[in-house]
């Protein structure tokens, strides 16, 4: 959210704190628990609405594919590398399509499937993707392989489905944050007038 409405809101909520701090202050016959109530519910709006943060940004999603882009990368090169001793290795490990998340995702879950063994697979199978393992292990890459290819992927997900939530809630609440700031602005300033008029004899307490 943009910083003027996150500082709107961090405003209405020291509103409040001072209301309620102060609410035996607040003469009875005045409008002033009326808009105490209206400025609550308001700003209940503006968080719920996620008015109150900062976007999500997707540098974090960004990291962990290109981070994934790199191994697949690497993983491509060695399997090309090693075509010259076994024609057509590099067939289960096509090259990514750079700079494309989706392309990335796919490819990733491709190298998957050629080295993680599955409850059907025969034993030739599962001694075929084993070997393949061994291929990247015996140039360089981790033993953990596998496991580290299917971490990212997990990591990437999380990024993506926590951006994708905190951008849904921006489309969804976008058009009614503008209206709440304005009525949350009223009713602050409301407050506000109330206040000065019954500390009128004590401006320490409005410096509080």
């Amino acid at each position: 959210m943009e910083n003027k409405t996150i500082r709107e809101c961090v405003s209405f909520d020291h509103s409040l704190v001072f209301c309620k701090t102060n609410s035996n202050d607040i003469p009875a016959t005045s409008k002033g628990p009326g808009y105490v109530t209206n400025l609550t519910g308001i700003y209940t709006q503006l968080v719920n609405a996620g008015a109150t943060q900062k976007p999500i940004t997707v540098a974090a999603q960004n990291a962990q594919i290109l981070a994934l882009d790199k191994k697949l990368d690497n993983m491509a090169t060695i399997a090309i590398a090693y075509s010259a001793d076994v024609p057509g290795f590099a067939d289960a490990f096509p090259r990514p399509a750079h700079f494309n998340p989706g392309e990335v995702l796919r490819t990733a879950n491709v190298y998957l499937a050629a080295l993680v063994p599955t409850a059907t697979d025969d034993a030739a199978t599962v001694a075929a993707k084993a070997a393949r393992v061994q291929v990247f292990v015996d140039h360089a890459m981790p033993a953990t392989l596998v496991a580290d290819l299917q971490a990212q992927l997990q990591a990437v997900g999380t990024a993506s489905g926590t951006h994708e939530q905190s951008r849904e809630q921006g489309v969804v609440s976008t058009a009614q944050i503008a209206s709440l700031v304005r009525e949350g602005r009223k009713q602050r300033n409301y407050l506000d007038a109330i206040f000065r008029a019954v500390y009128a004899n004590n401006p320490e307490k409005l410096a509080a």
